[in-house]
């Protein structure tokens, strides 16, 4: 359990977290993941975290979608937090979006979370969920010691 001290330093800090589209270009429009990617920041960005989009054209290594290069994505944004949004067009109009989010020093794997939402990104519990859990786990392994 969180201890109200590091829950209090967390909030003050505004512990950086990049936000990165890593959707594959034929799983989705690139419009619509861009927005559900910002949509994330703004939620994390809600919940006390200093958050921000990551355009492509920001990208140190371009196509990145997996590995190490997701490392120098970190680097290059000074990001102590990396969160990854990968989404698929799914059934009936739906979009399915795999969060994940890792320690930016070392890509250690904080939290990890299923969205099941519409193209405009509506909230979903699933969504608060991995806020939720990244907040915890970002107090937990990544503003304390390493």
């Amino acid at each position: 359990m969180l201890t109200i001290l590091t829950a209090v330093v967390l909030a003050q800090s505004g512990l950086k977290v990049a936000v990165v589209d890593v959707s594959a270009p034929d799983a989705i429009y690139e419009d619509i993941s861009r927005e559900l990617t910002q949509r994330v920041a703004d939620e994390l960005l809600g919940r006390g975290f200093s958050a921000r989009r990551v355009d492509e054209s920001e990208l140190p290594v371009e196509g990145c979608r997996l590995g190490p290069c997701l490392g120098e994505i970190a680097k290059s944004q000074g990001a102590e937090v990396l969160v990854i949004v990968d989404a698929t067009e799914g059934a009936r109009g739906k979009v399915d979006v795999v969060l994940s989010a890792m320690r930016g020093r070392d890509g250690l794997p904080l939290a990890a979370g299923r969205w099941a939402t519409t193209t405009e990104g509506k909230k979903g519990k699933q969504l608060a969920k991995f806020v939720e859990a990244t907040w915890k786990a970002a107090a937990k392994r990544v503003a304390g010691p390493p």
